[in-house]
């Protein structure tokens, strides 16, 4: 059982996210207030890519000697804390999920048209089918493979529709207020 009350790694959870969407005047001062905090209980953060999103992993700092891990250290998992940095699916389910994803596409079309408003509809569908997430869920991966490999082979798209994907998917993200999602930067960030 760790030794870090729920309030503390949500708030770093919550530190943490605003950090990577940089929608915090200082990302780097906010990472350290976060470090910080999990110092105060014996702790550190890093965060692991997975198939759904970011995960962030606060465990106790005895498991590193000069910043690197220290198999010998490790007692039990059971003294880390792992917390996906996006919510958890609604508790509905995917036809919440389907539901939120439709009415950001719908919001796409009404602000950039319908060309932008069908590829947002074409991710929001491959993300609800394939992830079973919201859009705002949605990791680098994700995005690189649906528009590498779902879109040109499940969405046969008119040329007009095609040449504007990248374009289309970053408007959704805006829509969505989130920032287009980066790669994760796993060195403890």
């Amino acid at each position: 059982m760790p030794d870090l009350p729920d309030s503390v790694v949500e708030t770093a959870r919550a530190m943490t996210l605003a950090a990577r969407r940089d929608t915090h005047p200082d990302s780097s001062a906010l990472r350290s207030r976060r470090d910080s905090l999990l110092e105060s209980y014996g702790y550190s953060a890093r965060l692991r890519a997975d198939d759904d999103g970011p995960v962030l992993i606060c465990y106790p700092e005895s498991w590193l000697e000069k910043g690197v891990f220290q198999p010998d250290q490790l007692e039990s998992t059971a003294n880390a804390v792992e917390r996906p940095l996006f919510s958890d699916p609604p508790a509905d389910g995917w036809d919440a999920i389907q539901a939120h994803n439709t009415e950001l596409a719908a919001k796409v079309t009404r602000e950039f048209g319908d060309t932008h408003g069908a590829n947002a509809a074409a991710f929001g569908t491959y993300m609800a089918n394939h992830h079973k997430v919201r859009v705002e869920a949605a990791t680098a991966a994700a995005v690189d493979h649906f528009l590498s490999k779902y879109y040109p082979r499940n969405t046969w798209p008119p040329p007009a529709q095609a040449a504007v994907i990248e374009s289309s998917i970053e408007k959704l993200f805006a829509v969505a207020g989130e920032s287009y999602p980066e790669p994760v930067d796993t060195d403890n960030r």
